[in-house]
């Protein structure tokens, strides 16, 4: 018996969504993103935590030494400032944000990973509601790193609004 051909145009519809959600989807990409601000989240949370009866201006000469930054530049200026005014009230109520904001980070990458119909709204709602802290901060001070996270939580939220076919 001679093999059959397939007829053109007779893939199923299915099929083809499948191949083109998964060929065209930023999901891994927005996971990815997720897990990173999640990683230094809880490295930020921390550190944070278990330095709180630690001189903090001595921790920021020291980190400063073992990356190589040197003590003139602007981003050792902005530290050393920050490290003076802190209080461990403060930095517990930091360490406390960034441990809290790494769980909801996670929450989102974890249910985006599983494709779960639930994290695509959570992270649309999240990351939304602090898109106005971000242009805030933005507006108070410029920075390009401000700027690239907030275009990419803007596009995050536009893409998975639009891409609901990718959670079905």
């Amino acid at each position: 018996m001679p093999a059959r051909k397939p007829i053109a145009g007779s893939r199923s519809i299915a099929c083809q969504n499948d191949e083109m959600s998964s060929r065209a989807s930023l999901l891994p990409w927005i996971v990815a993103f997720k897990a990173v601000k999640t990683a230094l989240l809880l490295m930020l949370g921390l550190s944070t935590l278990f330095s709180i009866h630690h001189d903090p201006v001595d921790i920021v000469f020291r980190i400063a030494e073992a990356v190589h930054l040197p003590l003139t530049s602007g981003l050792f200026d902005r530290a050393l400032t920050l490290a003076v005014g802190a209080t461990p009230r403060k930095e517990l109520g930091l360490a406390l944000t960034a441990l809290a904001y790494a769980i909801l980070m996670g929450s989102e990458g974890i249910g985006l990973y599983l494709k779960r119909p639930w994290a695509r709204w959570f992270t649309v709602g999240a990351t939304s509601s602090l898109i106005p802290l971000e242009v805030i901060e933005i507006i108070r001070a410029p920075r390009p790193l401000r700027v690239t996270i907030l275009l990419l939580n803007v596009l995050i939220v536009i893409y998975l609004f639009v891409r609901r076919d990718v959670f079905e």
